[in-house]
């Protein structure tokens, strides 16, 4: 049931501005942006504490304070502006007090950004959202310290967040953004917006940041919110709508209107998803949520005819992830004739009101002639304007672009900056792309360490490409030990993938082995498998 205003409970805000540093340059950006971030709450009904240049003690005792200051159902926004430095994929906000000797001391001199997230974000019937407002490449980096270089530029991307938690960065992970309080005057004039859901305001804001930093500033955002949230809700409107059953189950991740959580859908179970919401649309027929959410689940459970059926239901009211469903469908021929055009036409429908994935999708079909004639300049304006809504995939294929030359001059360098922005984001072809350039030195120098490095993360991924990869690179020692065993288990896991040319070198690499390293590269595939699917 969608919560009334006074059910949701009040809304509650710390903002922290720290500017005045005692070993580290002054962050004169950081007491503006906290001051409109804290204007800005004020004007849409937020209890806020705002806190200047404080110590480390200073914001352990604001954190407690504002543990306090909640109850059910509060709506809790905390906003930092000032120095984070990240150190083995951790982030660190920084105190003004922050001494460093060497780059481990950062361990116990800076608050942790999970710790943060932790002692405020998974309590029941609310919903923490964090924005951390700092993005930069590393203070430490002219030898101020020992180990300076452990510090990484910009900061680590969090994946695993307490539930009913957002987190949000002014840039995106590993990326350095500019400092002129662009992504605080951006959510600030986002925040006013009557009505709009978190997730529409946060968009709202990349993109005016996007076009003031001419590309070079993409915030980034990742959630485990449990219910749609409305920071400054239309009079007798709801302010949070908690997901059901059938939204849990099937929920899309580039949906525009959906509520909780999304579901990929690789990870999609038709036999939970599809009696959730058959449920969720009995209960509810007008709700063309939930009538998409199904035909989503039917699809994957191969009954096309049924998604079609429902999609073309919830077009008609002109529910926009409809229009996605249908031309998946279309595009794969399941439960309609195999149409690449009807697959475009339908893409475009909804690219053009604002679907991300279907932006990515008309940009993909535009670059390989699908449906349409083939059009890179058409193809890289539907890749840009994905990527300004942060969808991964298309700074991948905006790669590819530079990359190939198609339709723009080769800008080696530039590709290897579109892949990096893909990679950051957890895309697994933009990262085998990103590792690839590592490896080959293109647009960069040549560095096979980080090479292997971005090949693993892709392999966490599942992908294939990086499989065979890291065989090769393990097979060398490029970049890593040298180690048969370990080539043995990504060619496995490569040939298992029907890669003629993984087997082959496997083969080759079994005559090698001892019987105690084939029983270590046995429980090494079991681990695996057991980690990959539970």
């Amino acid at each position: 049931m969608p919560l009334s205003y006074a059910q949701q409970g009040k809304s509650v805000a710390l903002v922290i501005g720290n500017a005045s540093y005692s070993s580290l340059p002054a962050d004169k950006d950081a007491a503006s942006d906290a001051r409109t971030i804290s204007d800005a709450l004020k004007v849409i009904g937020f209890e806020v504490e705002t806190v200047s240049d404080a110590t480390k003690a200073d914001i352990a005792q604001a954190i407690s304070a504002t543990k306090g200051r909640l109850g059910q159902g509060t709506t809790l926004l905390v906003y930092f502006a000032g120095h984070a430095l990240q150190l083995d994929q951790k982030n660190y906000l920084a105190p003004i007090d922050l001494k460093l000797a060497g780059a481990d001391d950062l361990l116990t001199a800076g608050v942790p950004l999970e710790q943060l997230l932790n002692e405020l974000g998974g309590r029941p019937s609310a919903s923490t959202i964090v924005i951390v407002d700092a993005a930069e490449k590393n203070p430490f980096r002219s030898g101020k310290i020992t180990n300076a270089d452990a510090i990484s530029d910009g900061l680590a991307r969090v994946t695993n967040l307490p539930s009913g938690t957002l987190l949000a960065f002014s840039a995106a992970p590993g990326s350095v953004g500019t400092k002129s309080g662009n992504y605080a005057g951006a959510l600030a004039n986002a925040f006013k917006a009557r009505g709009k859901g978190l997730d529409v305001i946060l968009k709202m804001a990349r993109a005016r940041v996007v076009v003031s930093s001419g590309g070079t500033q993409i915030p980034w955002d990742t959630t485990a919110l449990q219910q749609s949230v409305i920071l400054y809700p239309d009079e007798d409107k709801p302010v949070a709508v908690a997901p059901n059953a059938c939204d849990l189950a099937a929920g899309h991740p580039s949906d525009p209107e959906r509520v909780g959580p999304s579901v990929d859908y690789a990870n999609l179970d038709p036999q939970i998803a599809i009696p959730a919401c058959e449920k969720a649309v009995a209960a509810e027929p007008g709700n063309m949520r939930f009538k998409v959410e199904l035909a989503r689940a039917l699809d994957k459970a191969g009954r096309g005819e049924e998604a079609a059926v429902l999609n073309g239901e919830a077009m008609k009211a002109n529910y926009i992830g409809a229009y996605h469903n249908m031309g998946n469908l279309y595009r794969k021929g399941l439960g309609v004739e195999l149409n690449f055009e009807k697959a475009f036409e339908l893409y475009l429908y909804a690219a053009e009101r604002g679907h991300p994935e279907d932006q990515a999708n008309v940009g993909f079909m535009y670059m390989r002639g699908d449906g349409v004639k083939k059009d890179y300049e058409k193809s890289r304006f539907w890749f840009e304007k994905a990527a300004a809504q942060n969808w991964a995939s298309a700074y991948d294929k905006l790669g590819l672009l530079y990359l190939n030359g198609w339709g723009v001059k080769k800008d080696p360098e530039r590709a290897f900056g579109e892949f990096g922005k893909g990679a950051n984001l957890g895309d697994a072809p933009s990262l085998v792309n990103y590792a690839n350039c590592f490896k080959d030195g293109v647009g960069t120098p040549k560095d096979a360490k980080r090479a292997f490095q971005y090949y693993t993360q892709a392999a966490h991924l599942s992908s294939q490409a990086a499989y065979i990869n890291l065989g090769f690179l393990s097979l060398t020692g490029d970049g890593t030990e040298k180690s048969l065993t370990e080539a043995a288990f990504w060619f496995t896991l490569s040939s298992r993938e029907g890669n003629e040319e993984a087997q082959k070198r496997l083969e080759e690499v079994d005559t090698k082995l001892s019987v105690s390293e084939k029983q270590q590269l046995q429980e090494r595939l079991e681990e695996w498998s057991r980690r990959r699917f539970g």
